[in-house]
């Protein structure tokens, strides 16, 4: 038969490893709770935390002759939380209220006896459920700051016959022993909450500081978060079909959290006039200003010219008048033109592409110095000085050699030649380079083992299921469910925003008609697609994001 010492030992060689096991830290607390109450032989126990803004919360208590074992908030029931300071100034105070501000130990044989300690609450209790609390050991959980961080209370101590005794010294250096491993406990409970608390605020700065780049992108960062949890939540409620079986644990959870936040972070180092890019030869400011002048120039010429020849009588004044508004119409079309192909509304075919390069060929009179008022860099561009500083011909719309940087390529007929869109290839692919950066920023984060898979997550919003995404194209079986919940989630984001200068806000049935076609072709996940319709998830991120005007009536099965 094992002696109650090896009961003791075995005891607390499991403890050791069910904390060496468990991450919960609210089940290491009340394990260890358990333990002690064992080693004490005591009836019940009460367990206190006091967090770091100093209130003071009864969190776990249990009397096994009562059979009454508490949670959480249902222990409102025997003590509602207050702060250390309103404690401090009531003028009778309970065993763990003292025991918090005094940092001593209250070990009493009987607590009625003892008249520094307030016991309404306590003979209310044994009134109430027909109990007898005599015995009562309080032990102070401090920290290596000299801060009480918990309380731990035990009440009656039993006898081998079951009858209540106090707690003897032995009994009580056996239990501050073990309560040692609360107070651990709650230390990295804290470290933990610190940490997160830390690393959250970082991530949501980091988060809005992105938006706040861009005045047209103001919140993707912080509403990709909504439409990634509403999804998840779907699939995992999900009960048929491929998705019947996804669950995702709290980890999981708390990384697609963090990683929603964060998937965009690499666009720190993406240019604001690209990001932006609103128009085709937009840079920090829009050119078409720049080649607007240059037609006025072309047109105070027709003028010019015009009046040249009414002087010398080179043909009658109805002819020349003719010529003139012609030439000034020819320009206009021309100008009226250009600038349409500037906004990017409408795909270019190879009719427009040749109009173009013969409305470049078409040359004014440059008569200043252009190297004149350049930066150095701008200078140092400049192949050909000579070209530049005496006055010469220049085509109405211009590629020239310093126009092309290390990355960028910002002539104006390359630019106006985008066939689709706003944005030309070298800036589409500096765009795109957002994820190989925000990879490698979060790589360059420490993320605890828990949080791993915030880097798969954040860093495959832009791949595609059939394998022609970016960055590393990857394909739908080699991404987990949350990561392509991500891809979708930053698609629907960006499609119903209403904040963008460059293209009209987008009906809700447009929207699900785009991503329809989108999941036809292999961009985005059919399973968690249809999830994403059939459980609702795009009407109730409508009904609470979007503006009233884009939410039209929706069908669901058109849209499957």
């Amino acid at each position: 038969m094992q002696s109650r010492l090896d009961v003791i030992v075995a005891d607390l060689l499991a403890l050791n490893t069910f904390i060496a096991t468990h991450s919960d830290f609210g089940e290491i607390i009340e394990k260890v709770m358990q333990v002690a109450a064992k080693t004490a032989v005591a009836d019940g126990y009460f367990f206190y935390e006091i967090t770091p803004d100093k209130y003071m919360t009864l969190v776990y208590s249990d009397v096994k002759s009562l059979s009454k074992r508490l949670n959480g908030m249902d222990n409102a029931l025997f003590y509602e939380t207050k702060s250390l300071s309103e404690i401090r100034q009531k003028s009778s105070k309970r065993p763990a209220e003292l025991c918090a501000l005094g940092h001593e130990i209250i070990n009493a044989e009987n607590i009625y006896h003892n008249s520094t300690i307030d016991t309404t609450f306590i003979s209310g209790f044994d009134k109430k459920y027909n109990y007898t609390t005599v015995s009562t050991l309080v032990i102070p959980l401090v920290d290596r700051k000299h801060n009480v961080i918990g309380v731990a209370q035990f009440i009656n101590a039993l006898d081998h016959n079951g009858r209540v005794i106090g707690f003897s010294q032995e009994i009580q250096n056996a239990v501050v022993s073990i309560c040692r491993l609360l107070t651990l406990t709650l230390e990295r409970k804290g470290l933990r909450e610190a940490y997160s608390s830390l690393l959250e605020s970082v991530i949501e700065v980091l988060a809005r500081a992105i938006d706040a780049k861009s005045p047209y992108t103001n919140s993707h960062c912080q509403k990709v978060p909504i439409i990634a949890r509403l999804l998840a939540t779907a699939a995992v409620e999900e009960d048929e079909g491929p998705l019947k079986d996804f669950e995702m644990d709290d980890d999981e959870w708390y990384s697609l959290h963090i990683a929603s936040w964060l998937h965009d972070c690499g666009k720190v180092t993406t240019p604001d006039y690209i990001a932006d890019k609103a128009s085709k030869l937009e840079t920090i400011n829009n050119r078409i200003h720049e080649i607007r002048n240059r037609f006025e120039i072309l047109r105070r010429d027709a003028h010019i010219n015009y009046l040249q020849k009414r002087l010398n009588n080179m043909d009658t004044k109805e002819n020349l008048q003719l010529e003139y508004a012609k030439n000034v119409k020819k320009l206009e079309d021309d100008f009226a033109f250009v600038a349409n192909c500037n906004v990017g509304d409408i795909e270019l075919n190879d009719a427009d592409l040749q109009r173009l390069d013969n409305i470049s060929r078409k040359t004014f009179t440059r008569y200043f110095n252009r190297m004149l008022g350049l930066s150095w860099t701008e200078r140092n561009a400049v192949q050909k000085v000579e070209e530049y500083t005496r006055p010469g011909p220049e085509p109405l719309l211009q590629d020239r050699p310093d126009h092309v940087g290390e990355e960028f390529n910002r002539g104006e007929l390359y630019n106006l030649k985008i066939r689709k869109g706003t944005i030309n290839q070298e800036e589409r692919n500096k765009i795109n380079d957002h994820v190989r950066v925000t990879i490698e920023m979060l790589k360059a984060l420490y993320f605890t083992q828990d949080l791993k898979n915030v880097v798969e997550y954040a860093g495959c919003h832009h791949e595609r299921i059939d394998g022609n995404g970016y960055p590393n194209q990857l394909k739908g079986d080699e991404m987990s469910v949350p990561a392509k919940i991500m891809a979708i989630a930053d698609i629907f984001e960006a499609l119903t925003a209403n904040d963008h200068s460059y293209k009209e806000p987008k009906k809700l049935s447009k929207v699900l008609r785009i991503m329809q076609n989108m999941k036809n072709t292999g961009h985005i996940d059919p399973d968690l697609y249809q999830v994403f319709l059939n459980h609702g998830v795009y009407r109730e991120y409508a009904e609470s994001y979007m503006d009233p005007n884009q939410v039209d009536e929706i069908v669901v099965e058109n849209y499957l």
